[in-house]
């Protein structure tokens, strides 16, 4: 975790538009309670939460105790009703002016009780097809404006999927550009947060054995997948105007892949990091191969249509249009209810020259993110015995944080890093807009996707 905010931090407002809903409960409430007992946030801080509930403060304190007793049991009782007791509520609908005035007049009382003009980050926690409307109101109430004081802030963080292909996309782009400044806005993709997909820079870039063997010339293949073993569930009527390409693959997949060949930059430079994620997005040539599928038993799944197309798996081979890249193949492969859960990437190097006569196997570097963090190196070693044989061995790493070591959840630190003003674990708008222009053209195949069944590798 970088540095914690200084004590001076200026008072903040943090309004979770969407504050009783799910992502609320599970992950922003426990995230910002974390936050909150390791002294990371500023040191007078109010939470406001907006919600149709016809709740009051009183109400949603008492929600927030209770979810952050069901995610953390060993809290203590007294840190997490002082806590709670620093959250308000105000109830309204997204797409109703009235509503954000009501808003406006309870982030007031806060200031008031602040005795400052407070900083203001509001956090979208609803679905995207309720952006355009809040980014319209936000703008219209006057909510984003600063302060007067210097270093006055107020920021906007947006989850994933930021549009459902280039045109929305593009579109959600344009309105943002004319009601808010570039600065302002913070596209989350949380797998940048994770520690094992941060890893991919420390791996790449702080070991030159490693630096000085990522391209086109000493790699032959790349094959990133993230396998799971868990269906749909319940989030069928969600994950069916959704499906696996639009889910993950716009966006983890190839922020994975990014990060895996990005040129090397300073990492402390965000304009150039995000450039640098960009300029390989860019690069994507249309995939040369890709299969579609769905699981057996999908269609059946409350929320969905019972002719859905839609896919629950993918895989498609592509390259990188970057002279460093020249002749490297990338596979990208995603589904759901496979034969197992798995998050990787897998690089393949090219084979070296023969030894007495026997060509080795390619060495490979495998970079496990999940289940557990995990970096296997496959070398060529000699067989023990008389004969000159070669086997293949991994030499692994089982990447385990050290006991006095805190790896923070990933939301902790998206929410940190936006108060601290930090966008380089954020993805820019460059990066959405190559994304989707990689991604968009796969959505519309008239092939209906090969049904596999659950629990296999997938189709065949």
């Amino acid at each position: 975790m970088t540095s914690l905010p200084p004590p001076s931090l200026p008072p903040s407002t943090i309004v979770i538009l969407g504050g009783t809903g799910n992502l609320a409960e599970t992950k922003l409430l426990p995230a910002l309670f974390d936050l909150y007992r390791r002294d990371a946030l500023p040191s007078r801080f109010t939470i406001v939460g907006l919600s149709r509930k016809t709740w009051d403060s009183v109400a949603y304190q008492r929600y927030v105790a209770e979810a952050i007793m069901v995610a953390q049991p060993h809290a203590t009782v007294g840190r997490v009703t002082a806590f709670a007791s620093l959250c308000r509520f105000s109830r309204g609908d997204f797409d109703d002016a009235l509503s954000y005035e009501q808003l406006g007049t309870v982030i007031s009382n806060v200031d008031k009780t602040a005795h400052a003009c407070t900083n203001k980050l509001f956090y979208l926690a609803v679905p995207p097809a309720l952006y355009s409307s809040i980014f319209t109101h936000l703008a219209q109430s006057g909510l984003m404006l600063t302060c007067a004081q210097e270093g006055s802030w107020s920021r906007l963080l947006v989850e994933k999927p930021f549009g459902r292909d280039v045109e929305t996309a593009q579109a959600l782009e344009a309105q943002l550009s004319l009601q808010f400044h570039n600065e302002q806005v913070y596209r989350i993709d949380h797998y940048l947060a994770k520690d094992t997909i941060e890893n991919i820079l420390a791996l790449r870039f702080g070991n030159r054995v490693l630096a000085d063997s990522f391209n086109g010339e000493q790699i032959t293949k790349i094959t990133i997948r993230m396998l799971e073993s868990k269906d749909v569930s319940s989030r069928g009527a969600f994950y069916d105007g959704v499906g696996a390409l639009r889910d993950v693959g716009q966006n983890h997949l190839l922020q994975i892949l990014a990060l895996l060949t990005m040129k090397i930059v300073n990492g402390s430079d965000v304009v150039a990091l995000r450039a640098a994620r960009a300029e390989v997005l860019r690069a994507l040539e249309p995939p040369s191969t890709i299969v579609r599928g769905q699981y057996d038993g999908y269609r059946d799944t409350a929320g969905v249509a019972p002719d859905s197309t839609t896919e629950t798996y993918f895989r498609l081979e592509t390259a990188l249009n970057l002279p460093q890249w020249a002749g490297v193949s990338v596979v990208l492969e995603s589904g759901k209810a496979l034969s197992e859960s798995l998050l990787e990437a897998r690089i393949e190097f090219r084979q070296s020259v023969a030894l007495n006569g026997v060509v080795p196997p390619p060495n490979t570097l495998t970079i496990t993110m999940a289940p557990e963090a995990r970096i296997s190196l496959g070398l060529s070693v000699k067989r023990p015995g008389f004969g000159f044989h070669l086997e293949h061995r991994n030499l692994d790493l089982l990447h385990t944080p050290a006991t006095d070591d805190y790896s923070p959840e990933a939301y902790e630190r998206v929410l940190y890093d936006c108060i601290v003003g930090d966008q380089s674990r954020f993805v820019s708008a460059e990066e959405v807009a190559a994304a989707w222009r990689f991604i968009t053209p796969l959505l519309s195949s008239a092939t209906p996707p090969t049904l596999y069944a659950v629990g296999s590798r997938g189709p065949k």
